[in-house]
């Protein structure tokens, strides 16, 4: 298959059909659960057919990372949009993402935890992930200007608080309530708190 062919509107509908595909196989079986020869079933085409497409299970695990970390930059760009830099926005962004992990939650899974051995994102796929965390840590470095936080914010321990704070309610949700709306979860519903309580990490000076 050539580079040209790759880039037809053809070629972007069926890899966008395999990777939906194996987001709803991961729905079944578990994210760790897929395998080629499950999938090529699935497609009802011969795995020779699927190695065209992707050379390992782990190669469409990462082309689902890939996609995921888009969508979740996405989502966080969306959430901004519009608001006052600083604790409106960055309140309003990662609200935004937690709203997207709990709508897919087979993606979020491969995203944010490590749940089948052996994979490893490769750098094209973790690229928009470390987009978000610059874009993050400048909305920080916002609300600090705005004396909103203390500067220690902007730090690698106030990352670790906060993506602690973020992804434990997501973590608990998507263990004991995946199947309850944002509204109706206990821990959803507590999300508001969390940068409230990254205030109270850093306050304001």
């Amino acid at each position: 298959m050539t580079a040209a062919s790759r880039r037809t509107p053809r070629h972007e509908a069926t890899l966008e059909a395999i990777l939906d595909r194996s987001v709803e196989i991961m729905a079944e079986v578990g994210v760790a659960g897929l395998t080629m020869t499950r999938l090529a079933r699935a497609l009802s085409i011969q795995p020779p057919s699927l190695y065209k497409w992707f050379p390992s299970v782990l190669a469409v695990h990462d082309a689902v990372f890939a996609r995921g970390q888009r969508a979740n930059l996405a989502a966080w760009r969306d959430g901004i949009a519009g608001a006052e830099p600083g604790l409106v926005a960055l309140t309003a962004g990662m609200t935004a993402t937690a709203h997207w992990a709990v709508t897919h939650p087979v993606e979020a899974q491969l995203l944010f935890w490590r749940p089948v051995p052996g994979f490893h994102p490769s750098p094209d796929a973790m690229a928009p992930a470390d987009q978000l965390v610059t874009e993050l840590r400048a909305m920080i470095g916002h609300a600090i200007a705005r004396d909103q936080l203390a500067g220690e914010a902007d730090s690698a321990e106030g990352l670790v608080i906060l993506a602690s704070l973020h992804f434990g309610v997501l973590s608990q949700h998507l263990a004991n309530e995946p199947e309850t709306t944002w509204d109706e979860g206990a821990y959803t519903r507590s999300y508001r708190r969390v940068i409230g309580l990254f205030i109270t990490a850093f306050p304001p000076q």
